[in-house]
């Protein structure tokens, strides 16, 4: 366990430093108008909007940090990989508000396993009996209430990025159950294995959130 935790680390930091190559050439024009994002040409610098919270993405030290209250903090560098790859990959489109399940998502069906396990089943789990304590963490994020199931919650992960948390109670017939839902441009902003990531790091804000 310890060998593939650090593999899986060495991975991010590669793609940390990967990411920073190549955004580094790209336009910045492009970037904001596709990312939906702010720049500083004189700092070099991105201003992202990631879970309702404004990150800056410095280009000359190589650093992703959350623009908190008390100071910049850092982001980590597993979310520094999905904000950097959200920047690179986000070929604007406009949003259809017609909602797909991470199976309808085209080119994805290998990563299911993993997004069951790290998005679906926790989320399952910890909003099962209490249905409308998602709805409250997900307004306490910034979301907005959805019509789906017996709650159900939209966070903006992105700006252009909406993803859809739903819980169903079940009863002694039928199990309870949860589903992620995506627009269907998702594939526009994010590659499949972001995807999971950024779905996973939803459901775990709102577990966090729900236990205050």
């Amino acid at each position: 366990m310890p060998y593939l935790e650090s593999n899986l680390i060495n991975g991010y930091m590669e793609a940390f430093s990967m990411g920073f190559a190549a955004l580094r050439l790209r336009e910045p024009t492009d970037v904001v108008r596709n990312a939906e994002v702010e720049y500083d040409a004189t700092a070099q610098t991105y201003a992202v909007r990631y879970m309702n919270e404004r990150y800056h993405v410095d280009c000359l030290a190589g650093h992703v940090a959350r623009m908190a209250p008390e100071g910049p903090a850092s982001a980590g560098i597993t979310a520094g990989v999905l904000i950097l790859h959200y920047l690179l990959h986000a070929v604007k489109r406009p949003l259809s508000g017609r909602m797909i399940s991470f199976r309808e998502v085209r080119g994805v069906s290998g990563y299911f396993p993993t997004f069951r396990k790290r998005a679906i089943l926790p989320l399952q789990e910890s909003f099962k009996d209490t249905p409308d304590a998602l709805i409250k963490s997900g307004l306490a994020l910034g979301g907005e209430i959805a019509g789906y199931g017996d709650a159900s919650t939209t966070l903006h992960i992105f700006p252009l990025v909406p993803v859809t948390y739903v819980v169903w109670k079940g009863d002694e017939e039928i199990p309870s159950s949860a589903a992620i839902l995506f627009d269907e441009t998702i594939t526009s902003y994010l590659p499949g294995e972001d995807i999971v990531l950024a779905a996973s790091f939803g459901t775990y804000a709102l577990m966090k959130r729900a236990k205050g």
